[in-house]
């Protein structure tokens, strides 16, 4: 999620993170190494996991355009929208795949999960985790009206700021029970993933998407309150938290000889040595999104729809990208460093760069080529009009660049969770919350790039965030050898390039020569169809360009998809 929505070196971890002997699990005969010998291949589970997330994705895409359709960007979505700062974004960082509760649940249960002790463990992690995470959604409901109007002063009148405040505050305290949810299904989707389950961790997300579709279309209100909203989140939720339960059963919880508050069991002790600085981390990035809101609020009506609006479209593609790989590769980064094999994870650290470039940058390049096109077919119906379009849009063209470095910050941040390292994430996400601060008041304000220059301020800061963390990691693994991803990283630039021009200038002829058939034949064609045909013929004539040079140019990439294909055939 671009970095409003982000969930998100040294030799030795530091004294903080040593982990005592007595926390150490004791290997099984085969060690670790057969352990990682029985892992799944890396480009099936990519695959398999991909395949869940995609379905979870449309879902979720299904969910926004109702949602656009129904409240577009008037002052109840951006109400919404400020709300789920608080609750329903901390349930996808804090939560979510790839998050901190479900990158240590990970990490404590993989070497542990043949053991006996990995039941009370996970009874304990889940006990501990939610008496936290409810003290904080009472402390959020408790001080909502105090909250909203610090975070999002308002613009216009008194009137109009008021009612901004009140509307907010009613949907925040309803969805403030999502701050317990987070943790728990955080650790719900690690254990899964532990025991290699991925069908309900990604496909969660699609129950809270359905719940949100079901309170918007049976919402028979007038539209003046978003109510149903964050009655459809919370509920939503809750459905995310129960489909975990079969994944969590495979780890045999139990309270047998559990000693809940007076003794921590193995593991634990390294789970809240991880926890507290990834959790923090991603706070300090998460800050990024009250920066954004504060700044944006006070620009008039629909603004903040329209940067979450952007970014969720940007997160369509690259959610997929990252939770499909970021999902099986921590297991495998963990167990490599457990075992001692830097060079094997340099290498799969860049391959798992270049196959996430390979994929990431056609997309970019049409998002970039095609904006305009894409946000009407998806989005302008019912309240979401035409202006709601070109403030998408805008911030479309600056927050899309983005996307070649964040995937790359969040694949790099993973090898310091390998490392049992969250302090370091942690340290140039503080680093960053000034830069950050001073860059959006400059774009926004002195230079009035408005909208555009918020969304340009998070592409700056995730190069900044990936370049700091790439210094840093070289006191930890040495030389990643960045030198052999010039040439591939070249070929997908230029082939991306190439992408976008052909797809862009053939959009264009496409709808005349649409529009001529049309007048010439007097066929009548909905106006979804006119926008989807010449959509999609230019998006495949855009990816066929970049596969083209991309096999020309013989990049590994496309020899693997290949192969994959013609077994599969």
């Amino acid at each position: 999620r671009p970095n409003w929505h982000t969930r998100d070196l040294e030799t030795r971890q530091p004294a903080a993170q040593k982990v005592d002997s007595t926390e150490a699990p004791k290997p099984a005969a085969a060690g670790n190494s057969s352990q990682l010998k029985k892992q799944p291949s890396l480009g099936k589970t990519f695959s398999l996991v991909a395949l869940f997330t995609v379905l979870s994705k449309f879902a979720g895409l299904l969910r926004d355009m109702v949602v656009a359709s129904a409240f577009g960007t008037t002052m109840i979505a951006d109400a919404y929208n400020i709300a789920t700062l608080f609750t329903g974004n901390i349930l996808v960082l804090f939560g979510g795949l790839g998050g901190p509760f479900h990158s240590s649940a990970v990490a404590v249960l993989t070497p542990r999960k043949d053991s006996g002790d990995c039941g009370r463990l996970t009874v304990q992690l889940l006990v501990w985790t939610g008496l936290i995470t409810g003290l904080l959604a009472l402390i959020v409901f408790a001080l909502a009206p105090y909250i909203v109007p610090l975070v999002a002063p308002g613009s216009g009148s008194e009137a109009e700021k008021i009612k901004l405040w009140h509307e907010t505050t009613m949907q925040l305290r309803i969805m403030s029970p999502l701050i317990l949810i987070a943790g728990l299904v955080g650790i719900g989707c690690g254990i899964s993933n532990t025991y290699n389950q991925f069908f309900w961790p990604s496909m969660a997300p699609a129950v809270a998407s359905l719940c949100i579709i079901i309170a918007c279309l049976g919402f028979k209100g007038s539209g003046e309150t978003g109510l149903c909203l964050a009655a459809g989140t919370l509920a939503g939720a809750i459905g995310q938290f129960l489909v975990q339960m079969p994944g969590m059963l495979k780890a045999h919880p139990t309270f047998r000889d559990l000693k809940l508050f007076s003794k921590m069991e193995p593991g634990m002790k390294e789970y809240l040595h991880m926890l507290w600085p990834a959790t923090i981390s991603t706070s300090i990035g998460y800050i990024y999104s009250y920066v954004d809101v504060f700044f944006t609020s006070q620009m008039g009506e629909g603004g903040w729809t329209a940067l979450v609006t952007a970014n969720r479209l940007v997160q369509l593609p690259l959610g997929v990208l990252l939770t499909a790989m970021l999902v099986p590769i921590l297991p495998r980064f963990t167990l490599q460093v457990t075992e001692g094999k830097i060079d094997d994870l340099k290498s799969e650290l860049r391959r798992a760069l270049t196959l996430l470039w390979f994929l990431a940058l056609p997309m970019s390049a049409l998002l970039l080529a095609l904006p305009q096109p894409i946000v009407q077919l998806l989005f302008q119906r019912g309240a979401f009009n035409q202006h709601s379009t070109e403030l998408v849009t805008t911030v479309l063209f600056f927050l899309v660049p983005s996307i070649f470095f964040y995937v790359a910050r969040d694949l790099v941040t993973r090898v310091f969770y390998a490392h049992k390292d969250s302090k370091t994430p942690y340290y140039v996400g503080l680093a960053a919350i000034g830069v950050k601060l001073f860059i959006t008041w400059f774009l926004a304000v002195p230079l009035a790039m408005g909208l555009g220059g918020i969304a340009l301020s998070t592409s700056i800061i995730t190069v900044f965030n990936l370049s700091l963390l790439s210094i840093l990691l070289r006191k930890k693994i040495g030389r990643l050898g960045a030198g052999k991803l010039i040439k591939p990283v070249g070929i997908m630039i230029t082939a991306a390039c190439c992408c976008g021009l052909s797809a862009g200038f053939g959009y264009g002829y496409l709808v005349q020569a649409a529009a001529a058939l049309k007048t010439s034949l007097k066929l009548p064609l909905p106006h979804l169809l006119e926008l989807a045909i010449p959509l999609g013929f230019a998006a495949g004539i855009g990816g066929l360009v970049y596969m083209a040079i991309c096999y020309l140019f013989k990049l590994d990439e496309v020899k693997q998809i290949t192969k994959r294909l013609a077994r599969r055939g």
